[in-house]
């Protein structure tokens, strides 16, 4: 089932951005018709978004994953959080990873609940296909099999894991 109240993402085969509101741990998807009622306009549901992504990134902790050589391959970030996976469109995330993974990122969004973060540069993100597979199989609230871009405008699809 897909939400009426949709935008698309730049690239992706089947990924959606979709606005929601989070109450005791439950997400409700916006309704066009809640939207058209409540007069938001997409200039204000991006600013809305854009405000909770940031709250919800300062509450997350990176957990780094290094290779053999103490190479930071990755970030991961988790939480029980249903609006964890939206961090991802805060301004102020690419910030948030620019010393530990430079200022060009991939990220992975297999659930709610769990964030991968790469380098884009030297990245070695298709090496870790079986863990994102599996997070999203496992998952009763999955998000993407795809991966994107962190750009200033959003998040623009470059490829997919399911091909890997």
């Amino acid at each position: 089932m897909r939400p009426d109240y949709e935008f698309p993402i730049s690239g992706t085969k089947s990924t959606i951005l979709t606005p929601a509101t989070i109450k005791d741990a439950e997400a409700t998807y916006l309704t066009r018709a809640e939207a058209a009622r409540l007069k938001l306009d997409l200039d204000s549901v991006r600013r809305v978004a854009a405000a909770s992504a940031s709250a919800e990134l300062a509450k997350l902790t990176p957990e780094f994953v290094r290779d053999d050589r103490g190479v930071i391959l990755y970030a991961r970030l988790t939480s029980d959080s249903p609006a964890t996976a939206s961090a991802v469109l805060a301004p102020d995330f690419a910030a948030k990873f620019a010393a530990t993974l430079g200022p060009d990122l991939l990220v992975a969004l297999p659930n709610r609940y769990r964030v991968y973060v790469y380098p884009a540069l030297a990245s070695k993100f298709q090496d870790t296909a079986p863990l994102i597979l599996r997070d999203y199989e496992l998952s009763p609230y999955p998000v993407s099999k795809e991966i994107f871009r962190v750009t200033p405008r959003g998040l623009t699809a470059v490829g997919s894991f399911e091909t890997q």
